[in-house]
C-alpha cells in the first residue's frame, strides 16, 4: 500500500479515487472499518462518513482509520486527507487529527479544483470566482459555512497555526523552500492558493520533494495532480504458483517440458509423508523451498507425482494407512489446499495453475473462495478466471483436469499470465 485516502462522504471518496484509478492504481474504497483490503492495492480510500458529525466524533473516526497503518517506528503510507473542495463538514479537526495519527508537523491545504470553478485566492475559497460566503454552499443545510476565509473555517476546530502561501509565491519558484522553512516551526497548517491545474501540479512536486512528505489535505484537483510515483506501486510480473496434483501422465509430460524449457522450477511432494504425523514437517519444508524460489521471481511447481510407477503406489498406501482411495484422495487434496494457503501468505505470485480436479477444488476452499469467475480460456478446455471473495483477491487462477492439454500447455499458461501483467 503506497497511498492511504481519508475522506468524510461517499462520494468525495470517489471522485477522490478514481483520479488514481484512472492513472493505473488499483484503487480500493472501504465502506467500513471492518473490511478488509486487498494485498495488492495501490491505493486504499477509507470513507470515514463524518462530515455531518460533531469534531469529537470526526476527531475519532480519523484517528481509527490512520491507526493501523500509521504505527510508530514502522515506514508508513504517504496519506492524503481529503476534504470537501468548499470546506464544508470538520475542516480543522479533521485535518488536526490526521496530523497526530501520522506525526507529521506540516499539513500543506490545497482544495482547489479549477476545472469544477474551484479556486483558492489570497487564502481565500471561490467557486466561479465568487467568495464562498456568497454562494448556496454558506447555507448548507447540514453544514453551513460562517466565512470565505479558509484559516477561519480551520480556526473553528483547531489552534493550530494556519499561514498562507499567495499565489505569486507559488509560482515564483520558492515554494520547497517556503514549505521547508513552515515545517521546521512545529505543527503548521499551510493554505495555499491555485487557481490553475498547472499551480496543483508545482504544489504537488514540492510537497514530494519536501525533505519529510508533508500531510497532503486536498479534494481531487491536488489528487489529480500528484505524481504517478507518488502512489503507483511499480508494475512487474509476478511468479505462478503451479499445484500439480494430478498423477496423469499428460500433468507429468507438461511439468517436465516447463522443467526442462527452465520455465519453472519444481519442488517435489512426497504425498505418503502428507498422510503420516510427518505431514506438518513435510509441509514447513515445502513451504520453505517454494516461498524461496518464489521470492526470486521463479515459477513455482509443487509436483505430487515423478514417475508413471506413482499410480501404482496408491493401493499400498490405503493398506498401510487403512484408508480408501477417496480417503487418501481427499487427506491429500486437503494437504495441498492448506500448503496453497499459507505460501499465498508469506509470498507474492501472480496467479495460480491448478491441475486435478480435487486439487484445484480443495485449494479453492482453502482459500476461502465462494465461487470462480470465468474470464478467459488460455487453450481449449482450459478457463482463465479468479476465485470470487478469496484470500488471493482478483489474482488469475487456471484450472486444468489432469489429462487435458498438450505438452505446451503449462509453458502456454505461464505465458498467458506473464502477458497479462505485460498489458498492465
Amino acid at each position: 500500500m503506497k497511498l492511504i485516502v481519508v475522506a468524510d462522504d461517499f462520494t468525495g471518496a470517489n471522485d477522490t479515487g478514481v483520479q488514481l484509478a484512472k492513472k493505473g492504481a488499483k484503487t480500493e474504497v472501504m465502506l467500513s472499518q471492518k473490511q478488509k483490503p486487498s494485498r495488492h492495492a495501490d491505493v486504499l480510500v477509507i470513507n470515514t462518513e463524518s462530515r455531518a458529525s460533531t469534531a469529537y466524533e470526526a476527531t475519532q473516526a480519523v484517528t481509527r482509520a490512520l491507526c493501523q497503518w500509521c504505527q510508530p517506528g514502522e515506514a508508513s503510507p504517504l496519506v492524503y486527507k481529503k476534504i470537501d473542495s468548499t470546506f464544508r463538514g470538520n475542516i480543522g479537526a479533521e485535518v488536526e487529527a490526521a496530523m497526530r495519527a501520522t506525526g507529521k508537523p506540516l499539513a500543506l491545504i490545497a482544495g482547489a479544483i479549477p476545472g469544477a470553478g474551484r479556486t483558492t485566492e489570497q487564502g481565500e475559497c471561490r467557486v466561479h470566482g465568487v467568495p464562498l460566503l456568497e454562494t448556496e454552499f454558506a447555507s448548507d443545510p447540514r453544514t453551513p459555512i460562517i466565512s470565505s476565509r479558509i484559516s477561519t473555517l480551520i480556526a473553528q476546530q483547531s489552534e493550530i497555526p494556519v499561514c498562507e502561501i499567495s499565489l505569486p509565491r507559488v509560482r515564483s519558484g520558492e515554494l520547497v523552500s517556503a514549505l521547508e522553512q513552515l515545517a521546521g516551526q512545529g505543527n503548521t497548517m499551510v493554505v495555499v492558493d491555485a487557481v490553475t491545474d498547472n499551480d496543483l501540479e508545482l504544489i504537488a512536486r514540492a510537497a514530494m520533494s519536501l525533505s519529510q512528505t508533508p500531510l497532503l489535505v486536498g479534494a481531487a484537483g491536488l489528487a489529480n495532480a500528484l505524481p504517478v510515483s507518488a502512489w503507483l506501486t511499480e508494475r512487474r510480473a509476478l511468479p505462478v504458483l503451479v499445484v500439480a496434483g494430478s498423477m496423469s501422465e499428460v500433468t507429468r509430460r507438461q511439468v517436465e517440458q516447463a522443467k526442462c524449457s527452465k520455465r519453472a522450477e519444481i519442488v517435489d511432494i512426497d504425498v505418503g509423508k502428507l498422510l503420516t504425523s510427518q505431514a506438518e514437517d513435510h509441509r514447513e519444508a515445502v513451504l520453505t523451498q517454494a516461498c524461496q524460489l518464489l521470492e526470486k521471481g521463479l515459477h513455482c511447481i509443487l509436483r505430487t507425482s515423478r514417475e508413471a510407477e506413482d499410480r501404482f503406489q496408491i493401493d499400498g498406501l490405503c493398506q498401510r494407512h487403512n484408508l480408501s482411495r477417496q480417503q487418501i484422495g481427499e487427506q491429500i487434496s486437503r494437504q495441498l489446499g492448506l500448503l496453497t494457503l499459507a505460501i499465498t501468505g508469506q509470498a507474492r505470485i501472480g496467479g495460480l495453475f491448478l491441475t486435478g480436479g480435487d486439487i484445484a477444488i480443495a485449494v479453492a476452499n482453502a482459500l476461502g473462495a465462494e465461487g470462480y469467475r470465468i474470464e478467459s480460456e488460455v487453450a481449449p478446455c482450459i478457463p482463465c478466471g479468479t476465485f470470487i471473495n478469496s484470500e488471493i483477491d482478483d489474482l488469475p487462477v487456471i484450472t486444468k483436469a489432469g489429462g487435458f492439454g498438450m505438452e505446451s500447455t503449462l509453458c502456454d499458461a505461464l505465458y498467458f499470465i506473464e502477458e497479462m501483467y505485460g498489458d498492465h
